[in-house]
């Protein structure tokens, strides 16, 4: 049997799974790479269940949070990374910004 993608209550955000990523510059590379359809496709998806999502990711899962949570875990944190291109510049690039795979984590 197939471990689910995602928590049961969140079934329909599965196609959305490959924003699941870590560490922070994969999440970075996949927005650099999404298109704004992309982008908008997920935010639109996400945004509208936000706050089941926080209030899933509130519970005590005892320091072991299973696998499915965890993903949309990092589906929750892609969004936040997105959020600023979907409701301030409307657009993939950011005005007067430099690309943002020119910085490099050293964690």
């Amino acid at each position: 049997m197939n471990e689910p993608l995602l928590p049961d209550a969140f079934g329909e955000l599965a196609p959305f799974a490959d924003w699941a990523l870590e560490p922070e510059r994969a999440r970075t590379e996949k927005r650099a790479v999404a298109s704004m359809d992309e982008i908008r496709a997920f935010y639109d998806a996400m945004i509208l269940r936000i706050d089941d999502i926080l209030a899933y990711l509130d519970d005590d899962f005892g320091g072991n949070m299973p696998t499915e949570a965890h993903r949309l875990y990092l589906m929750s944190l892609s969004l936040v990374e997105i959020a600023t291109l979907v409701e301030f510049y409307k657009r993939r690039e950011a005005v007067d910004a430099c690309d943002p795979l020119r910085y490099e984590s050293r964690f």
